[in-house]
């Protein structure tokens, strides 16, 4: 079955060659993917193969893309040091089978394909899908697409920067995921995919791990279930040295979010100069051998990289696949949780199993399968990995309150549930409206949040009265419609549909069917069965009017499939 589609694409040759890339040239435009080992750590790299990756492309043809294939310590740390000239595209996950777990924390179950080039701009690349995954149990798509199946295409969804349905295991030639890129970056101007195999060639050096010494002093903070409202830096200088547990932050991105309170697209420098001023204090704060997570985009945890790395030791890159807004053609949805430890980092995880355990990704999500393989005996979970794949946005408004970004509950559920044990202490210094604090409540953890926005603040603190009242402060809340949003598109009034919106873009499909084009305003008018006020009204734009006319509609079962 075939893993990929890739609309309009030249597929290129493939050239495989084992030779230094030290001794190579790459004049030509050609897409050129760069094997290496997967590194355990920085201390094993080899001393001179970053100058030799930094030559390699600088001296490469201008409009080439390179390609690196690797683990993501490297990845990272590689990243965090990118000379002038080579422009950082993308980070794409791949799910990855390893031969050995870690040591002392999750298993690492992802490798990094790094994308890079010379040229300012967009990446260029065609179109392509990736198949659809379907339940071994039900033979259903893995991914339950509801109502909206007209509105996918028939093979696939748009490729992200996460892959899970290929396989691939660690010390095995990536044939799967080079028969992708071929397609991926099969354009005209390019002729050939080369592929050079170095795994040989810049072999780990095997060195052991070299933490940096700290204090075993540990102290104790004046309050441990508290919600400040107030700028973080100032609250964190109160909380004393090595005093707290668990560390997570979830910063504004500097990406133009409408937060309260905070200007999320100030200067890139002035915004990086803030971020070390508030990780310095998480590191100060932080016990010994205790983590901090900081959630964000991957470009962006680079950057936290190379400072954290110079206070901290790297422990670990736990990639969430959070779908978000689809803004290009390689949707977005790689998000990052970088974590730090002081000195050599405790074993994890500790606690509450049903935290850390999940279905296994082949199986679907639908409760009436899994009540199924519930009674049947299927053994359909297993314990998390460094990927996290289940975990989805609130995209309801009845699970959501006044904040444009908020978090899952299963989500720092989790986390905290990896990293910390009963009773301990964790922090959050950009609390929001409580989710990391009264996630830490419910697991008997103890809590300090801050938060800057005192509309946020009050959400926090009204919501933690509630769960000492007993109530789920994560329940769903009918007729609920918050202020804020998590997109860009605007937000409907509410209003009783007379036609459902399904009907109306499957008619908008059948006259695209019968005139040859996607209709505009003036052929909807005259040729739907419907009224044109019904398709002003009910969609936000007329991308959405005409969306199952721009794409096939999809099946929920897998082809030839006899129920």
């Amino acid at each position: 079955m075939m893993t990929h589609l890739s609309e309009n694409a030249f597929t290129l040759k493939v050239q495989k060659t084992n030779d230094d890339i030290a001794n190579i040239i790459a004049t030509a435009p050609n897409a050129e993917l760069i094997i290496l080992p997967f590194y355990e750590n920085l201390e094993s790299i080899p001393p001179n193969l970053y100058d030799t990756l930094n030559n390699f492309m600088l001296k490469g043809n201008e409009n080439s893309v390179f390609l690196l294939f690797t683990s993501p310590v490297f990845a990272v740390d590689y990243c965090a040091q990118l000379p002038e000239g080579i422009h950082y595209k993308l980070w794409i996950a791949i799910q990855t089978e390893f031969k050995n777990g870690s040591a002392n924390g999750l298993k690492e179950n992802h490798s990094a394909l790094l994308v890079f080039t010379k040229y300012k701009g967009s990446l260029r690349h065609t179109k392509t899908r990736m198949a659809y995954t379907y339940c071994p149990a039900c033979s259903k798509t893995t991914k339950d697409y509801g109502g909206k199946k007209h509105l996918y295409h028939e093979f696939g969804t748009l490729l992200s920067d996460v892959w899970r349905n290929i396989s691939f295991k660690e010390g095995e030639y990536p044939a799967q995921i080079i028969d992708i890129l071929k397609d991926l970056f099969g354009l005209k101007e390019y002729e050939c995919l080369n592929v050079y195999d170095n795994r040989e060639m810049y072999k780990s050096t095997l060195k052991p791990r070299i933490f940096k010494p700290f204090s075993d002093k540990i102290n104790i903070p004046d309050n441990s279930e508290i919600l400040y409202n107030g700028d973080c830096i100032r609250h964190l200088k109160s909380i004393p040295d090595n005093s707290i547990d668990f560390c997570f932050a979830d910063p504004p991105y500097n990406i133009m979010k409408k937060y309260h309170n905070f200007d999320d697209g100030i200067d890139i420098k002035k915004y990086f100069e803030w971020c070390d001023s508030w990780l310095c204090e998480l590191g100060r704060v932080i016990k010994p051998n205790c983590t901090v997570a900081i959630l964000n985009i991957p470009q962006w945890c680079i950057r936290h990289f190379k400072y954290l790395s110079t206070i901290l030791d790297y422990h670990d890159w736990i990639v969430w696949e959070g779908l978000s807004l689809p803004v290009r053609m390689i949707m977005p949805a790689h998000y990052s949780i970088i974590c730090f430890s002081k000195g050599k980092p405790r074993n994890l995880p500790f606690s509450e199993e049903k935290y850390i355990k999940s279905f296994s990704n082949n199986y679907c999500l639908r409760p009436n399968c899994i009540n199924e393989r519930k009674k049947q005996g299927v053994n359909d979970s297993e314990y998390i990995t460094n990927l996290w794949w289940n975990i989805h946005r609130l995209k309801h408004n009845s699970k959501r309150v006044d904040h444009p970004c908020q978090l899952p509950p299963l989500f720092m559920l989790r986390l905290i549930s990896v990293f910390t044990s009963e009773n301990e202490i964790v922090l959050d210094p950009f609390n929001g409206v409580g989710t990391t604090t009264l996630s830490a409540k419910m697991l008997n953890r103890k809590y300090i949040g801050i938060e800057l926005a005192e509309d946020y603040h009050n959400i926090a603190a009204l919501r933690h009265q509630e769960l000492s009242n007993g109530m789920d402060p994560f329940r769903k809340i009918a007729n609920n419609i918050p202020h804020s949003k998590n997109s860009r598109v605007a937000r409907l009034i509410k209003q009783e549909y007379k036609i459902d919106k399904k009907t109306l873009q499957l008619e908008v499909k059948r006259i695209k069917n019968e005139i040859g084009k996607i209709p505009d305003r003036k052929d909807v008018v005259m040729y739907a069965k419907y009224p044109i006020e019904y398709y002003d009204s009910y969609f936000v734009d007329w991308g959405e009017v005409t969306a199952a006319a721009r794409t096939t509609g999809m099946k929920e079962y897998k082809e030839n499939y006899q129920p």
